[in-house]
């Protein structure tokens, strides 16, 4: 019987400029030290195996995120199994070399909080790493497209044109953690997502169902076309996907994302148009009778 022994390599990003900042630095050396832990962990033998290195990748993520937020209290940050993002990454690479786990963090007392998301691409062999990333809600978007990059480079993708408007998708659902949004493809979908926007918001029902009237009469002034569509540039793939932002205190914006898709998987982010309202908009709990929010 062979005996694997678990290790994560972390993947770090470009910090710019060749410089680190203290803070920088000090998350480094936590990753670092993280990467210690990994190595540390027990051999997985005999039956059972899967589950037991299924536990073992989980405790590996916990400390990792323990280590490079050492402010955080970890105690307060659930957990969770991203089997969304492992289906839809199956269903765009129906069979992959090396498969890939997802698991996210939040603030279970915030609800401000969009979270951090976090990779492990398996070694796959006895002697291979597993490979751990990180999409932080301080990403910028060059920083967060470099790791969702490195990432795919791993996997030997091929990605056919007809596949090219999940792998955008896929992208701003993991690397898109600062502005809690969906992707949208039709009106209705659309006006569902407003609708259950502010009935979370505003408890009540009437409000909300004026809220996203007005909301919705605004948008239809702007004719936008939701459905993505795709151009074929010297073979890379151009497609323009709109996403709405559900910021809490906000009101609901939409906005499209001109994002470029190579046939191996990797996501260059050309340009972000804010469509409707052209401004963030903070919320107004009276109705329109008496205060107007002034959606524009």
């Amino acid at each position: 019987m062979t005996t694997k022994r678990l290790r994560i390599t972390l993947r770090l990003s470009n910090m710019g400029n060749d410089t680190l900042g203290r803070q920088h630095l000090r998350w480094l050396c936590s990753l670092l030290g993280a990467c210690l832990w990994f190595s540390q962990l027990p051999p997985v033998e005999g039956a059972g195996a899967n589950h037991n290195s299924d536990n073992q990748v989980r405790e590996a993520v916990k400390q990792a995120v323990e280590l490079a937020h050492p402010d955080a209290n970890v105690d307060h940050l659930k957990m969770s199994d991203r089997n969304d993002l492992d289906e839809e990454l199956s269903q765009i690479a129906e069979k992959t070399t090396r498969p890939v786990s997802f698991y996210s963090f939040y603030d279970i007392d915030s609800s401000l909080d969009d979270g951090s998301l976090w990779a492990v691409v398996s070694g796959n062999s006895p002697v291979g790493s597993d490979e751990l990333y990180s999409f932080e809600s301080s990403d910028g978007v060059e920083q967060s497209s470099q790791k969702f990059n490195r990432l795919l480079s791993h996997l030997a993708l091929s990605i056919p044109q007809e596949k090219a408007t999940s792998i955008a998708r896929f992208f701003l659902g993991c690397c898109v953690r600062g502005a809690p949004g969906e992707t949208i493809t039709d009106d209705v979908g659309l006006r569902h997502s407003v609708e259950r926007y502010y009935i979370r918001i505003y408890g009540d029902v009437w409000r909300a169902l004026e809220a996203s009237t007005q909301w919705w009469q605004g948008y239809e002034k702007t004719a936008v076309h939701l459905t993505p569509t795709v151009v074929v540039e010297g073979g890379v793939r151009r497609i323009n996907l709109e996403r709405l932002i559900l910021s809490f205190g906000m009101h609901p914006q939409l906005q499209q994302w001109d994002v470029a898709v190579s046939r191996d998987g990797s996501v260059r982010v050309l340009a972000v148009e804010s469509i409707f309202p052209k401004q963030s908009r903070w919320l107004s709990y009276a109705f329109r009778s008496t205060v107007d929010p002034q959606i524009h």
